[in-house]
């Protein structure tokens, strides 16, 4: 570059002139390229790929460096003197090289989100800067008949223009982009306008200021030191030509692809925001239900989580969302213990079939104790093959109490909280049905308390109620969970007891029992606030079996009955049944005597013989006589049952035990009976007791007696009703040395299978076949008889045949080959007493003779 001096003073210089057209035309080339340059930004930014960033930036550099240079030939061309001019070929191309690099500067900046001022003035600087290398390189490509020097402040002007338009060109987009947005006056198209037009001006103004700066001293000329071919004005021409129609297609086309990629993107921001105000909406919706919003999933291999929760999960089970996003431990460990199973296997169930799944269920929440949920959701698989919920959960704790205290106040009575009268219409209901069904009888109790309205007008409402709610605990504490206790109001009660057997006997005979333990409960002391209450009550009972009678009658029946109860002078039990009451009152009445008896030692023992083939005396077996001051002698027939049913047969059968073996003592002293063997039955209540073993070998030890010589007689029945429990107990009395006998064989249909896995000394011949048989022309009896005896006598058993009471009968057994002998052919049962005596004299004066 040579710079005008004082020697070119004197010179003469040429002068030039443009051409408008081409000058405009320039300038719309240097904006064209800048518009093209910053297109490419949109398609930078809208990569991922570094490598497609890195070709858009390469391209973008191009087009505005080609669009650099050819407006500055384009300018050129537009530029005339009166000279021939033409361009060297290596520097015309050289100089296209700044403008690339300083296009690609100004692109890295622009390309950036939000650059700093140090970088922008950077860019600017270098961008100005090799606009101007490029410009200069270029003229110093002509080639004429003039000389060129330069103005050196206009040069600077020149440099300084084109560095702060192209710096503010780069700033425009942080400078001015957030302000047009914040005042929502941002528009892409007029933005990129804006930007390209401040850049094609840097270009132009630097080009024109350059060339005002030069000089073409005439009578010179201009030379390249280099060697090279040069280019004519018109192939120069036909490069910018060239050059300006890359510069419209990559325009173009950038233009539409960058549309593209702004419309993507203002679909995608469009979308973004749409999704961002969806979420928001749903969280705001969610926060506000009264529940859990949530997905919920279940991994292949069992894993649970909660992807997904809405804030409620803290309400609800007291954990926070992010505590179950990955693992749902922290709320199955809450769930309540007898629910957790069915909550599982319901999600599992629901995971198989992929069924909407729904199901309610109780968790222990840390602060607020037990709560109820109910949750609902849809299932669907995911790719991976979990199963995913998409569904609802919520508290439905009050309801359930609602549900629970409706409940109460329609089928409970508020005072006692024992079922109403609804319930007890139902409950009765389900018992005939059962009844039906069975064929098995049930009862209804009516219960009335006596003298409680005196109560309540001396002691006050309060104090009654009190009352009746220790009476409704006592009540419900001595019934069956089968059984149901009610309250009608006021001092009535219900009792429906169900199930109590097949025979009206005995059902009337459970139900009197229950109705007395009621009615001793019910008399039982009561403590009341200043005040011991000692009640009474009137109890009618009626029976029923199946669904015949309607529960209305059934009610009236027993309420019949219990005022039956109150006219007979009240704290007493009545049934409706007058034949079933003539029978309890029998019933009651010999239990309350035998209870007595006990007490008083009204029960004693009869002894009667057991001989051999021989006549001689083998022993003996005990029987249980009662005579009762006012109704004398009483069959056993008669009080053994009532003592079976109401258990006082263990204290007799413990009575009968402990006095078998004082007699057993007091023979071992005399030489008449020193050898005799007793026998006393025991019933099946009493054997099957749990310390039955162990009350027969404290009794043995007590006594001190030889066990050997006593005989336990056990019916067929007592041993069947649990075979085990009596293979057990009579394997261990027998290694005592006790001796078993099997009373009354032959009665059963069972007795043959168990004769020989028993360990049975003795089996005992019925009375009811020796009697049967004296009057049998066809002996068929006889031939049971002889069965008998054959297979005791294989199985090396002694057989006793009962009720012998001729002397036909006697020689018929003994010809059959039975060889002992029970009956009143040999005696008839005898007091101790009387018996030890008749033993003792016989004895003596068979030693006499």
């Amino acid at each position: 570059m040579h710079f005008l001096d004082a020697s070119m003073a004197g010179d003469t210089f040429l002068a030039g002139d443009y051409s408008v057209p081409l000058v405009l035309l320039s300038l719309l080339i240097a904006i064209m390229a800048a518009f093209a340059s910053i297109s490419h930004v949109d398609l930078m930014r809208a990569t991922r790929s570094a490598r497609a960033r890195l070709g858009w930036h390469l391209n973008g550099a191009l087009a505005l460096g080609l669009g650099v240079w050819t407006m500055h030939f384009t300018g050129m061309v537009a530029f005339r003197l009166p000279v021939a001019i033409e361009y060297h070929a290596l520097l015309t191309l050289v100089s296209v090289f700044p403008a690339v690099l300083a296009a690609y500067l100004a692109l890295d900046v622009i390309s950036r989100p939000r650059p700093s001022f140090r970088a922008i003035l950077l860019g600017g600087a270098l961008m100005g800067l090799g606009i101007g290398g490029m410009h200069y390189i270029g003229m110093a490509a002509m080639v004429m008949e003039a000389a060129m020097a330069y103005r050196p402040g206009l040069v600077l002007l020149s440099l300084l223009v084109a560095v702060v338009m192209s710096s503010l060109a780069l700033a425009i987009p942080r400078v001015m982009g957030k302000f047009l947005q914040e005042h929502q006056l941002y528009q892409p198209l007029g933005f990129k306008l804006a930007s390209a037009t401040l850049m094609g001006l840097a270009i132009s103004s630097l080009h024109y200021v350059a060339m005002a700066a030069t000089r073409f001293p005439a009578g010179h000329s201009h030379e390249v030191a280099l060697p090279g071919p040069t280019l004519n004005p018109d192939l120069v021409a036909s490069l910018a030509v060239g050059s300006s129609l890359f510069i419209l297609i990559t325009s173009t086309v950038t233009a539409s692809l960058r549309q593209r990629v702004e419309l993507a993107r203002l679909e995608a921001e469009s979308a973004r925001l749409q999704a961002l105000e969806l979420d928001e909406r749903f969280t705001k919706i969610a926060s506000r239900l009264p529940g859990v919003v949530y997905q919920f999933r279940m991994a292949p291999d069992g894993q649970l989580s909660f992807p997904y929760a809405s804030e409620a999960i803290r309400d609800i089970y007291g954990v926070p969302p992010e505590a179950v996003r990955e693992n749902a431990d922290p709320i199955t460990r809450i769930i309540h213990p007898d629910d957790l199973e069915g909550l599982l296997q319901s999600i599992q169930e629901s995971a198989e079939t992929m069924s909407t799944w729904g199901h309610e269920y109780r968790v222990i929440h840390p602060e607020h104790g037990e709560r109820w949920l109910q949750g609902n959701a849809l299932p669907e698989k995911a790719a991976d093959g979990a199963v995913i919920w998409n569904g609802f959960i919520t508290d439905i704790t009050e309801q359930k109490q609602s549900q629970e205290k409706i409940h109460q106040l329609a089928f409970y009575d508020d005072l006692t909280g024992l079922p109403n009268r609804r319930l007890l219409d139902y409950r009765m209901g389900l018992v005939q049905a059962a009844s039906s069904r069975l064929r098995s009888y049930g009862a209804i109790l009516f219960i009335d308390l006596d003298d409680f309205k005196r109560l309540n007008d001396t002691m006050g409402h309060s104090v009654g109620d009190e009352l009746l709610k220790t009476l409704a605990r006592r009540l419900e504490g001595r019934t069956r969970s089968v059984d149901t206790v009610a309250r009608l109001g006021g001092d009535e009660f219900v009792v429906i007891l169900d199930r109590l057997g097949n025979k009206e006997n005995e059902a009337a005979q459970r139900a009197g029992l229950v109705a007395e333990d009621i009615q001793a409960i019910i008399t039982q002391p009561v403590n009341l606030p200043q005040h011991e209450h000692r009640c009474a009550a009137s109890i009618g009972i009626t029976l029923f079996q199946g669904d015949v009678d309607s529960r209305e009658e059934l009610l009236r029946r027993a309420d019949t009955a219990m005022y039956q109860a109150k006219a007979d002078g009240r704290n007493s039990i009545r049934f409706y049944n007058p034949e079933l009451q003539r029978r309890m009152e029998r019933q009651f009445r010999m239990e309350a005597e035998i209870r007595q008896a006990i007490d008083s030692d009204q029960f004693f023992l009869h002894l009667q013989k057991q001989v051999g083939g021989n006549g001689k005396l083998i022993g003996a077996e005990a029987l249980l006589r009662w005579n009762n001051p006012s109704l004398g002698m009483v069959s056993p027939m008669e009080f053994i049952p009532v003592a079976e049913e109401t258990g006082l047969i263990l204290p007799l059968g413990n009575w009968v035990l402990e006095n078998a073996c004082r007699i057993l003592k007091d023979w071992e002293q005399e030489a008449a009976t020193a050898d005799l063997s007793l026998s006393i039955n025991v019933s099946a209540r009493q054997f099957h007791q749990k310390d039955f073993v162990r009350q027969v070998q404290r009794a043995i030890d007590e006594h001190k007696v030889s066990p050997d010589r006593l005989k336990l007689e056990l019916t067929e029945s007592l041993v069947l009703e649990d075979i085990e429990d009596s293979m057990d107990k009579m394997e261990q009395l027998h290694a005592l040395g006790l001796h078993f006998s099997m009373d009354d064989f032959g009665t059963g249909y069972s007795s043959m299978a168990y004769l020989s896995r028993l360990p049975f000394d003795e089996v005992k011949i019925d009375k009811s076949f020796v009697q049967n048989a004296a009057r049998d022309r066809n002996q068929r009896d006889w031939v049971i008889i002889e069965a008998i005896i054959g297979l005791a006598s294989n199985l090396n058993m002694r057989v006793v045949a009962e009720g012998v009471e001729t002397q036909t009968q006697q020689s018929y057994l003994c010809h059959l080959g039975c060889r002992c002998f029970q009956g009143y052919f040999y005696g008839r049962p005898k007091p101790v007493e009387e018996f030890n005596v008749a033993i003792k004299s016989q004895f003596h004066g068979t030693e006499s003779s």
